[in-house]
């Protein structure tokens, strides 16, 4: 999280408990070591929280995340006139292998994006959405290693072909995957260097679809 971020995060704390961090922590249900991190730029509140400080003090998230300020506050992720979604990148990898798991203190940053080109563009109407990195080249050359990959968190049911985020057994992992009739799915690697595997149905217990890979986004 940017420093930006843990300055306006302290004004906010400075209006309504004074500066005083652990009064904050106890109008807000957290523990003062997570606001004191907030507000040092070591940690990341959680949608969820950020969410209940909208329905409980009408925080302005819009300016709280990106330093625009609105006329009036908004609901958590999205920003009246702009139409704004936020996606919350996550501090984890995909594809290496022994990945993380996708939660809250992994947030790093957030990413905008305008619900209508993600309507419009991708077919994507959730706000459930996740910015995760790729790490190897077991998906070259349609995901290069340190590609990141929007993930729409909702769709977690393979009914086509299509890249998928895979929480295995071996790590977090970014594969295409498909399903045959009774439930099965085919895990293909797009480097023609790495084999493929199969899933059993019995199997898909540990070995979970965490989301549809929608859109990427790469440094060249």
């Amino acid at each position: 999280m940017s420093h930006a971020f843990a300055q306006r995060f302290q004004q906010i704390v400075d209006q309504l408990a004074n500066g005083d961090k652990k009064q904050f922590a106890l109008l807000t249900g957290k523990s003062a070591s997570h606001i004191y991190k907030i507000c040092r730029g070591l940690s990341r509140p959680s949608m969820a929280y950020l969410q209940e400080l909208y329905d409980e003090y009408r925080i302005d998230l819009n300016w709280l995340l990106t330093g625009e300020q609105n006329q009036s506050a908004n609901a958590a992720g999205v920003a009246p006139g702009t139409d704004l979604i936020f996606a919350p990148m996550y501090d984890v990898q995909a594809s290496a292998g022994y990945g993380a798991a996708v939660d809250a203190e992994c947030i790093e940053d957030y990413f905008a994006f305008n619900a209508s080109f993600l309507s419009r563009e991708l077919r994507v109407s959730s706000e459930q959405l996740a910015f995760i990195t790729i790490a190897g080249d077991s998906m070259y050359p349609t995901l290069h290693d340190g590609d990141r990959v929007l993930v729409d968190m909702t769709q977690k049911n393979v009914q086509r072909e299509g890249l998928y985020l895979l929480n295995t057994e071996d790590g977090l992992m970014a594969k295409r995957l498909s399903q045959n009739s009774s439930g099965d799915l085919q895990v293909i690697s797009d480097n023609p260097d790495y084999t493929n595997r199969e899933i059993k149905m019995q199997q898909r217990q540990g070995n979970e679809v965490n989301g549809k890979i929608v859109w990427c986004a790469r440094v060249v």
